[in-house]
């Protein structure tokens, strides 16, 4: 007898074709190509954050160490010229990371220059060099209510490099002799000297120098890690205060502490004191108010992997030379201190 095969068999299944394959894989590259695309967004979005936190960081360290110079280590200076009294200047002493002069002691002598140093004895530089030195500036036509920005010159610290070609941008800018003669052309136009033109042929804020973080400062002993980058910043031992080899390569930095720095410009600050028809304040600051004798206008500049060497080639006359963008400040903030 023959036994029938009772089983029922299924529905037959179809494979995927390969078109459906194909277009499959299409759908599934596309997804993925549109979150890869994110990424460079997305990385860039969280360096900027990263900047962004270390520039106000930086930026409200160098309001408090002005405001504490201002406030614990201000002198003044008289401009004696000849048998006339002169005018009284300003100057404190500003100390932040990234000045890499020594401590000055106190009192300091801004005309000859002399200062006391820590341990005893003088320094006989000139102190209005040193990076630490801040003058305040004040209106080129002194004892005058003065309204006009060209007579209200401003200060670029830390102090300009020795220039061949400009004697604006001399070291020598807020010497004794330059301040007693603050009238005088050499001061015309401060501003322009600090304008160069970046790759794209706009012109643009340039700094011959700045305030590098993180380094080693001039403590008197060891002078030959001035300027590197300190060992805890690059992950390495720095237990002999006395040991060169830590720092002797500037190499890359374990924390990007180091790869930022900053300047910053004073000037005086208007205040809001004229209306219109010679009222009173109106509440809206302009040309009709004066600037003031104890208000001055901070404005804090941030760099990061700033080119020193790129700055030094600017010094000269050519035009060929461009401000590279590492040299142009990340981050700007203005604020007002007062005295």
């Amino acid at each position: 007898m023959t036994m029938l095969n009772t089983r029922r068999r299924g529905p037959r299944r179809a494979a995927f074709t390969l078109i459906e394959i194909l277009i499959a894989i299409v759908v599934l590259v596309l997804g993925i190509t549109g979150i890869v695309a994110l990424f460079p967004t997305a990385i860039d979005s969280g360096n900027r954050t990263v900047e962004d936190t270390y520039a106000a960081t930086i930026t409200q360290s160098v309001v408090d160490a002005i405001s504490v110079g201002l406030r614990e280590s201000r002198y003044t200076w008289v401009a004696d010229s000849g048998a006339a009294v002169g005018r009284p200047w300003t100057y404190f002493v500003f100390n932040h990371d990234g000045v890499l002069d020594v401590p000055p002691g106190e009192p300091e002598d801004f005309e000859s220059g002399r200062h006391p140093v820590p341990g005893g004895g003088d320094d006989l530089d000139r102190i209005w060099t040193r990076d630490y030195c801040v003058v305040l500036p004040q209106a080129r036509v002194p004892d005058a209510e003065n309204r006009d920005t060209k007579n209200e010159p401003f200060f670029v610290y830390p102090v300009p490099d020795l220039s061949e070609n400009d004697e604006r941008l001399s070291v020598e800018q807020r010497s004794p002799e330059r301040l007693r003669r603050l009238g005088d052309a050499l001061i015309d136009n401060l501003g322009e000297a600090f304008v160069k033109e970046n790759a794209e042929g706009i012109p643009t804020a340039w700094y011959t120098r700045v305030y590098p973080l993180g380094r080693y400062r001039d403590d008197g002993s060891n002078n030959s890690r001035r300027g590197q980058i300190k060992a805890l910043y690059r992950g390495e031992d720095d237990t002999d205060p006395m040991s060169t080899s830590p720092t002797t390569d500037e190499g890359i930095a374990l924390d990007p502490y180091p790869t930022y720095s900053f300047c910053f410009a004073i000037k005086r600050a208007r205040v809001d004191t004229h209306g219109a028809a010679g009222a009173g304040p109106d509440g809206v600051i302009d040309g009709q108010d004066p600037f003031s004798n104890s208000l001055y206008e901070l404005r804090i500049m941030i760099f990061k992997n700033f080119d020193a060497d790129a700055a030094r080639e600017l010094m000269g006359t050519g035009t060929e030379m461009v401000v590279p963008k590492t040299n142009s400040p990340i981050q700007t903030f203005i604020t007002l201190i007062s005295t």
